[in-house]
């Protein structure tokens, strides 16, 4: 707006000025015009010769047609002026053409007045263009104000005023606060505002959701830190004492609270069956069951109730059986070498017997024989008959040692007992041509490193019998426990059944089968079939006992 009243402004003044200095232009002219007059009458009187120079000169300042009309107001007057002046100076150029010089004379005194009147009229003119070009100086000056103040005013509301709120609410971004008022304008200032904007919202949004993810994280990162704090407790618990019932009791009350679980109970091959104190989840349709299995070896499974399950408890009903896979793991090795030692331990003392014990027994077995044979039976009969007490105390205290380094040389290797047992009986099978057979077996059924050799020692010498005494085509080996958690060991042959046999070996080995029951604390019996004899092994099951002190834990 400024620079349309501007260029006006100049235009105008450059017009009106231009016209003013054509108007002094004439008014010059006509001045020489009017000299040149003066001369005319001047040679008139006293040079007439000189009159045709004169008015050639004349004629030179005598000013174009165009300057004798007003280009600025173009005034009648004036117009009509000019053409009285034009008239009037050809008639006088005609005089002097003429040589009518007193004519002349005559006429220019008129076209003086003439000119003075004509010069005058444009030096009013002029005067009237200058105060048109200082009236258009003031009020251009004014106009020029004015927008100025209008812009001022303008650039203050639409301009000065949004950018400083633009600024504070920037300000106020970085400060994230979002909740703000802006401009708003159809112009560029509107644009930016609604750019920045758009932008705060954004920003509000994106900050938004990264605190609602952050909080998020957060709440993860914690329930992640309780969780390994619950599953390094449960580590502890299960690998810092001997594994038994009531600590996979208190280690199942633990993660029911802590998974928010309906029902829980755990269900092992052993036929251990805990239930945690919200109860067992195998009566309930909703049950669902993960596999207890490390490096490839089942041990049982977990049930568990779930009403809203997610992922999370998954993974941590799933870590908590990986940890009671670890402990039974090592529950069993732990057990392995424990059976270990304690077989290295009765091999060195089956070497010492022999070495010391058995070699002196021997020793004495042969010099009592030949004793017997250097004595005369009739001369010494009370001697023959003390050699023959001492020779028979000797060969059974030689069978005693021998049953003695067997049951110490007892090759364990497995630690399972059916496996153990299946081991053992491959052994005796190459001794005899009766089958020898495994048929009812608890497949869940687990002995200690105690149980485990006098189990197998147990069955072993009921086996050794029937092989030597029974004159069998079969022996059958069952093992179940019943539902008063007592476990049945049975050996049953089809042979002659009990026969009263005074054989020193047969009575010893049975003295120490029922000395092995008794350290079990077991019941052992020999009971005479229709065909046959029957040596059956009855005890207490330990994980029974367990189970009992997880319930009343």
């Amino acid at each position: 707006m400024i620079l349309i009243i501007s260029a006006v402004h100049i235009i105008s003044v450059f017009t009106t000025f231009d016209s003013h200095i054509d108007n002094i232009k004439i008014i010059n002219k006509l001045n020489n015009l009017k000299t040149s007059t003066s001369g005319l009458l001047y040679a008139a009187h006293y040079h007439p010769q000189d009159m045709s120079y004169i008015v050639k000169q004349a004629n030179v300042q005598l000013p174009e047609r165009a300057f004798f009309e007003s280009s600025w107001f173009n005034t009648h007057q004036i117009n009509n002026a000019n053409q009285d002046l034009a008239k009037q100076w050809q008639e006088i150029q005609s005089t002097i053409d003429q040589r009518r010089f007193t004519q002349t004379e005559q006429l220019l005194p008129a076209f003086n007045d003439a000119l003075d009147d004509i010069i005058g009229q444009y030096q009013i003119l002029a005067t009237k263009k200058m105060h048109i070009i200082y009236l258009a100086e003031v009020f251009s000056f004014l106009l020029i104000m004015l927008v100025g103040i209008t812009l001022f005013l303008y650039s203050k509301k639409q301009i000065v005023e949004p950018i400083k709120q633009l600024v504070k609410n920037v300000n106020a971004i970085k400060s994230h606060r979002f909740n703000l008022a802006f401009p708003h304008s159809n112009n560029e200032i509107g644009v930016l505002s609604q750019g920045i904007k758009d932008t705060a919202n954004e920003l509000n949004h994106l900050i938004g959701t990264m605190k609602t993810q952050v909080s998020e994280q957060t709440i993860a990162l914690e329930k992640a830190h309780q969780t390994i704090e619950f599953l390094y407790s449960i580590s502890q618990q299960l690998s810092t004492v001997k594994l038994t019932s009531p600590i996979l009791y208190h280690a199942l009350n633990a993660l029911a609270k802590h998974a928010n679980l309906n029902k829980l109970c755990l269900e092992l091959n052993n036929g251990t069956f805990i239930t945690s104190e919200k109860g067992c989840a195998v009566v309930d349709e909703a049950m669902q069951r993960i596999p207890i299995i490390i490096n490839g070896k089942p041990y049982g499974h977990l049930n568990y109730v779930l009403i809203s399950p997610s992922q999370e408890q998954h993974a941590l009903i799933e870590s908590f059986t990986g940890l009671v896979a670890r402990a039974l793991y090592q529950e069993e090795h732990s057990l392995q070498e424990q059976k270990i030692l304690l077989m290295e331990e009765r091999s060195i003392i089956a070497r010492e017997l022999h070495d010391s014990i058995a070699q002196s027994l021997s020793f004495l077995k042969i010099q009592c024989t030949l004793l017997h044979r250097q004595v005369n039976a009739s001369e010494q009969q009370q001697a023959q008959q003390t050699i023959s007490h001492i020779e028979e105390a000797v060969s059974d205290a030689y069978i005693q040692l021998r049953s003695l380094l067997s049951t110490f040389r007892l090759n364990v290797t497995e630690s399972n007992f059916k496996e153990a047992m299946t081991v053992m009986i491959k052994t005796l099978q190459k001794q005899t041509s009766a089958v020898i057979s495994i048929k009812k077996f608890e497949t869940h059924f687990y002995t200690d490193a105690s149980q485990h050799i006098h189990l197998l020692q147990i069955v072993r010498e009921a086996i050794i019998n029937a092989i030597k005494h029974a004159e069998c085509a079969h022996i059958d080996i069952s093992c179940i426990i019943t539902d008063q958690h007592k476990v049945w060991i049975s050996i049953i042959d089809d042979g002659l059944g009990i026969i009263d046999n005074s054989d020193k070996d047969n009575h010893y080995g049975l003295s120490i089968m029922k000395q092995r029951a008794d350290e079990l604390g077991a019941t052992l019996s020999f009971t005479s079939l229709t065909k046959g004899t029957e040596v059956k092994l009855i005890f207490p099951y330990k994980n029974a006992i367990l189970n009992q002190g997880a319930e009343n834990a």
